[in-house]
């Protein structure tokens, strides 16, 4: 499966969102960046303006694509994920259906609950740096494993 995640900038800040909404979500509990699965025919591009405005409401522009991360659990499934930064937009943030969105420092996002693996690639996003590809295997919870190419 591909999907997209971004991190939408505002002064020295990133968006992020606190998953508490959704019944069996692997992600429960957890801050992630906004963003989703790609539909049929859509680019990543596409994709990550379309999750971005349905999740929080702002209209993104040109999402700069910094790099690719391979998820892969202990049961031998896998996810694709195309990492974007975002610091162009318009409009309101609004409630997200899927958490709570809160801005934050990077400082404070590494004090809150995440999955360890999005660290390796979000020093990158901080600093809006391209990163290639990593790989993240887990199994369950746990890092086990990091490939970066």
């Amino acid at each position: 499966m591909k999907f997209t995640v971004g991190y939408i900038k505002r002064d020295d800040e990133f968006l992020f969102l606190y998953r508490n909404k959704k019944k069996n979500d692997i992600n429960k509990g957890k801050y992630i960046g906004v963003g989703g699965h790609i539909e049929p025919g859509e680019t990543p591009e596409e994709c990550m303006v379309r999750e971005a405005y349905e999740e929080t409401g702002l209209k993104i522009e040109n999402p700069n694509r910094l790099g690719t991360v391979l998820y892969e659990q202990d049961d031998g499934y896998t996810e694709e994920m195309y990492v974007f930064y975002i610091d162009k937009y318009t409009g309101e943030l609004h409630e997200s259906d899927e958490g709570e969105l809160e801005y934050m420092t990077p400082e404070e996002f590494y004090k809150k609950p995440h999955w360890i693996g999005d660290e390796l690639f979000l020093k990158y996003v901080f600093e809006n740096r391209k990163f290639g590809k990593f790989k993240l295997k887990y199994k369950k919870d746990e890092l086990v494993e990091v490939e970066h190419e």
